[in-house]
């Protein structure tokens, strides 16, 4: 019989930290389960992409909610684990676990040895000496440093919405845009990005407005993805991903539509000295 292997953690983020436990979980066992405890707040990805990650790893994802857990002792979050199907316990060498993070990685080896679960700890995964982790994530990309949060990651970050119609005053300005509504509240500055708009299993290289469109005046943050040279099908009411590459300039109010357009002409530019330098990134 095969072993089934968990890991447990937030797994808000499936950062490259993330991604080694699975790893190694995926090395030991047939089958993979991630125990997301999920607290409330601000959500680097809603539930459906974290799905989505997790089907792309070849993983099952569980979510948990906090409060389901959180008054659970030591010896009854094993219990708990073991109804979960956990044979092989995969977690970091620094884990916590039980009320008031009671237990430690030898609370969790004796535990296990009672219920009949192996655990089995893995080092951090560190990125310039520092361990890898959400908040960090978080932080890089509230600062617009998406290619360092991409590194932590090991993928590009996105968020996916439905296409939505806007005012066509892009169109009528000589740039079409598709115009995204996300699903969620993302950390990113308001601000133009080199992006990869993937939809279905096609993948456009563009360059996207998050924000309101101060000059256009849009009523609430939508993504405004331009595809240079290609002319897309009608997507309106689709859902698509924008996967965030490169931070190029914050947002800003232009004077005039002729002074818009020539932004827009030399965020062009900079996306063609992006796409030079990073040939093939976020393929």
């Amino acid at each position: 019989m095969q072993k089934s292997c968990c890991t447990v953690g937030k797994f808000e983020a499936f950062h490259r930290g993330h991604r080694k436990l699975i790893e190694k979980a995926k090395e030991l066992c047939g089958t993979v389960r991630v125990i997301s405890i999920r607290g409330k707040g601000e959500e680097l990805f809603t539930d459906e992409e974290r799905k989505e990650i997790a089907e792309k790893l070849g993983v099952e994802l569980l979510n948990i909610p906090f409060s389901e857990v959180k008054n659970l002792s030591s010896r009854e979050f094993f219990e708990r684990l073991k109804n979960w199907g956990c044979g092989v316990l995969v977690v970091g060498e620094d884990w916590r676990f039980g009320r008031g993070r009671e237990g430690n990685i030898e609370t969790a080896k004796t535990l296990g040895e009672e219920f009949g679960i192996e655990v089995v700890t893995v080092p951090p995964e560190t990125e310039n000496g520092e361990k890898i982790g959400t908040s960090r994530v978080r932080e890089l990309l509230s600062q617009g440093k998406v290619a360092e949060a991409n590194r932590l990651l090991g993928f590009p970050y996105f968020a996916t919405g439905v296409v939505v119609r806007g005012s066509s005053k892009g169109r009528e300005i000589g740039f079409p845009t598709v115009n995204v509504k996300p699903f969620k509240e993302f950390p990113l500055p308001f601000g133009v990005y080199a992006v990869n708009l993937v939809v279905d299993v096609e993948n456009y290289r563009g360059v996207a407005n998050y924000g309101r469109a101060p000059t256009l005046k849009n009523t609430e943050p939508l993504i405004e993805v331009y595809v240079p040279g290609k002319e897309l099908p009608p997507l309106y009411g689709k859902t698509v991903k924008v996967e965030f590459l490169s931070f190029l300039r914050p947002e800003k109010r232009f004077k005039s539509v002729e002074e818009l357009v020539n932004q827009i002409k030399l965020d062009l530019e900079n996306l063609k000295e992006f796409w030079r330098l990073n040939c093939g990134a976020g393929k």
